[in-house]
């Protein structure tokens, strides 16, 4: 997209020093952008989001990070449900790329919009040399300037938060198929700088009931007072949400309060064998 935002600073220079002159001269300058816009290809999109994406596809399974989040899940049970995770990162990145697509398309006819709006405006070049250029114009032009430069900014911000969101994926793919029975919240809300929401700062650290484990269909575990994990919105589900959780796969590491007296029993006979 660097094309793209220097040829629209390149256009708003031209009318900003020679002033507007035809309807020809601003089609010109507009063909101009959109050949600039339009000269970065589906194909573009997809090798920088397949690369951003994959890299973190590699930390996470490859070198085996998203175990830390699985306690008790293992190298070898991560590598036979791999095809199920590779199947999920080539959804993101098909999902990322149509996102950037509809992202840049609005962003590129607002740009466009915003330019023949104002270029149009702008008085001829005698007038210019005799007035000189009003700050209203120098200020609608500096805004059009950082709309192009936008657009770059949010296939960035695309691609970070479907990374989130490939990871909180990765983490469901694996606790289906290990049978998690909670999950425990963690919110970044500590991290200086961090934009982090309310609802999700009052969620650190509480323990989630997964509906319908195993564990509460034996009558061992009931829900604490965080209550089931799908009452509530998901890590990675809203906008630029950084939120994870760690799965708990057995009684042991279960709160008390969310042990049924059934379950309680069962685990003192475990200790008493």
């Amino acid at each position: 997209m660097r094309t793209f935002t220097r040829k629209v600073r390149e256009a708003v220079r031209y009318f900003l020093r020679n002033g507007y002159s035809s309807r020809e001269e601003l089609e010109c300058w507009q063909s101009v952008i959109r050949d600039a816009a339009e000269g970065e290809t589906s194909s573009d999109y997809l090798d920088r989001v397949s690369r951003h994406l994959r890299h973190t596809y590699e930390m996470q399974i490859s070198h085996a990070k998203a175990l830390k989040r699985h306690p008790g899940v293992s190298r070898f049970t991560l590598n036979y449900i791999e095809p199920k995770l590779k199947t999920e990162l080539d959804r993101r990145i098909l999902a990322s790329v149509d996102l950037i697509k509809l992202n840049r398309q609005k962003a590129i006819a607002t740009t466009l919009s915003r330019f023949s709006g104002w270029a149009s405006s702008i008085p001829p070049a005698d007038s210019i040399a005799l007035r000189g250029v009003q700050g209203a114009m120098l200020k609608t032009a500096e805004h059009i300037q950082k709309s192009a430069e936008q657009v770059d900014f949010e296939a960035r911000r695309v691609m970070i938060d479907q990374n989130h969101k490939l990871i909180a994926n990765i983490d469901n793919v694996i606790a289906t198929d290990n049978n998690a029975i909670a999950a425990v919240w963690h919110s970044h809300w500590r991290q200086p700088g961090y934009d982090y929401r309310r609802d999700h700062k009052e969620r650190d650290q509480l323990t989630y009931l997964i509906r319908g484990n195993w564990a509460q269909k034996k009558g061992y575990i009931k829900p604490g007072n965080a209550g089931y994990l799908d009452e509530i919105t998901q890590p990675g589900e809203e906008v630029f949400c950084r939120c994870y959780v760690t799965y708990i796969y057995n009684l042991r590491s279960i709160p008390q309060e969310m042990l049924t007296k059934k379950g309680k029993q069962f685990l003192e006979s475990l200790k008493a064998a």
